[in-house]
């Protein structure tokens, strides 16, 4: 990864003043970020908070071999003085090679056991190394590290949780940012395939009801109690779930009716029906699934 100080001057200057030529066309904020790197380097090539920057900003852009050589420039002009492993690791996951970014959140959490962004890192590179125990110790210990965890990390604990056979657990993380957040969508539905998935087909169905109590529309989530009712085995509900769908929507005004996502439900709706026709209410399939 070694590379001589000018060369990686000369490459990192090329690259970025042909973005920054695009600055002007509206490329948004990476690359306007990039031209004013690119002005501030060739004022001061040797200033090392500059290269870390850029970095992190080609990281983030998925950059990771430019994001790697320009960490190793850090490390030439101030060894030691910047946070550099958090950044490889991120860039090596980011690379597909989890195990060169494990060892480098392993160097940082060493230091800064409290890390919660290394740890996030470091649960998904010893997941993709098959190491489950490890990984799930990493994203419990960055969820409890966070204060204010987005749906996006709690969605992705849970789901680490739930896969490695903690469905309960899972619940409970997600159970917990909501009480927080409110009922955010992609929550509950998280939530809901937890439960579904371990038969507590109760939880999940009082979760849909309380969706469509608030949703701005409705028929959405009668189409999803009528799929979870099938999924349980309650064909003869599921049935009436959704016939009462296909009732709703033919009494809508015209154009409501024949807005394209009412018509999808329908037609979704009257291929349930079809498809519950047949069965008897032990069958567990799931014969629709809008």
């Amino acid at each position: 990864m070694a590379i001589a100080a000018p060369a990686l001057l000369a490459m990192t200057a090329s690259v970025l003043l042909v973005l920054s030529a695009g600055t002007a066309l509206g490329h948004g904020g990476f690359h306007q970020r990039l031209a004013q790197l690119a002005v501030a380097l060739e004022k001061s090539p040797n200033d090392p908070a500059l290269h870390f920057e850029l970095a992190d900003v080609n990281g983030q852009h998925g950059d990771w071999q430019m994001a790697l050589l320009n960490l190793d420039r850090v490390e030439e002009l101030a060894p030691g003085k910047f946070p550099t492993s958090l950044l490889r690791g991120q860039a090596w996951l980011t690379g597909g090679q989890p195990g060169k970014a494990k060892t480098a959140l392993d160097a940082l959490l060493a230091g800064q056991p409290e890390h919660a962004r290394g740890r996030l890192l470091r649960a998904r590179a010893a997941q993709r190394l098959g190491d489950a125990a490890g990984s799930l110790a990493d994203y419990r210990e960055a969820l409890r590290r966070t204060p204010a965890p987005d749906p996006d990390l709690l969605q992705e604990t849970a789901g680490a949780l739930a896969a490695g056979g903690f469905p309960e657990e899972a619940v409970r993380v997600l159970a917990a940012g909501m009480e927080k957040l409110g009922p955010i969508p992609s929550l509950v539905l998280r939530a809901m395939e937890v439960e579904i998935a371990t038969g507590n087909f109760d939880a999940a169905l009082a979760r849909v009801e309380d969706l469509r109590k608030s949703a701005p529309r409705p028929e959405p989530w009668m189409a999803r109690r009528a799929s979870v009712l099938a999924q349980a085995g309650r064909i003869e509900e599921s049935r009436a779930a959704w016939q009462a769908l296909v009732t709703h929507l033919e009494a809508l005004p015209n154009l409501e009716r024949g807005a394209h996502a009412m018509s999808k439900l329908a037609e979704d709706a009257r291929h349930a029906l079809a498809s519950l026709a047949n069965l008897t209410p032990s069958a567990t399939s799931n014969p629709a699934k809008p």
